[in-house]
């Protein structure tokens, strides 16, 4: 989960992603932007700063409440979006450290391809529930984690894992400068419970965020992820995504 300061309103922040990029393209947008900002320093105040970075690392825990939109095309024809409904209630423990409970809310729609002869779904996905803590360690260092449930609550068997899992932990963030953020974080994932037959669920995650802020309360979002699966013959893969955009509408400069 994520930290720092507990706030006492909602900040609403979008994300979206594309599931499609070039590794190329992605670099040079985020070298190019990096040049920019560090060119002319953004005018974004810490807070607002705080609020963008809060989706990709969680070490800064703030009350608030985000929707996020994911689309997915598979090699057989089949499409998958999500929307995710995320709220964090946050609070503070002292001057160092926070801690919050989250609870996000997909809403799923699913397509498979013409030649499978099934139709359209939609509906509520499976729901998670977590609560963690983090530290500030000092003005560039942060660190924290937490556990959480993934629950088998999906309106649609299609829409549905099938499995009840719990997901275990902990990031180390640090702010190179006012505008660059890299978090390092580490999750183990395991299932208590499967149903109708899905094998169960071990592996490890690990991601590595960056996050980017540009003036006028706008930020760029970076993520690179690895796991290993230890339930299919320890295989790894690979994830890059890139391109997140988020405005924090909270921020008088943005309308």
């Amino acid at each position: 989960m994520a930290a720092n300061e507990a706030s006492s309103g909602s900040a609403v922040l979008f994300s979206w992603a594309s599931p499609k990029f070039f590794h190329r393209s992605t670099l040079a947008l985020l070298v190019t932007a990096a040049a920019r900002v560090g060119a002319v320093e953004p005018t974004t105040a810490s807070t607002v700063a705080d609020e963008l970075k809060q989706l990709n690392d969680r070490t800064i825990i703030q009350t608030h409440v985000s929707l996020d939109s994911e689309w997915d095309q598979f090699k057989d024809g089949a499409e998958k979006a999500v929307w995710t409904l995320s709220g964090l209630w946050a609070a503070r423990v002292s001057d160092w450290q926070d801690w919050g409970i989250r609870l996000n809310l997909p809403f799923d729609y699913y397509r498979s391809d013409q030649a499978s002869g099934h139709g359209e779904v939609g509906g509520i996905g499976d729901a998670e529930l977590g609560v963690g803590t983090a530290f500030r360690l000092n003005q560039a260092w942060r660190t924290g984690g937490g556990i959480e449930l993934h629950a088998d609550t999906a309106s649609d068997p299609v829409l549905a894992q099938k499995v009840w899992r719990l997901k275990s932990g902990w990031g180390v963030s640090h702010d190179f400068t006012r505008w660059l953020t890299l978090t390092l974080n580490a999750d183990y994932n395991h299932s208590i419970a499967e149903e109708d037959g899905v094998r169960p669920h071990r592996y490890l995650e690990l991601s590595l965020p960056a996050t980017l802020i540009l003036p006028q309360a706008w930020a760029l979002n970076a993520q690179y992820k690895t796991a290993v699966d230890f339930e299919n013959g320890d295989r790894w893969n690979h994830r890059v995504l890139a391109g997140n955009c988020e405005a924090s509408f909270k921020s008088p400069n943005c309308g």
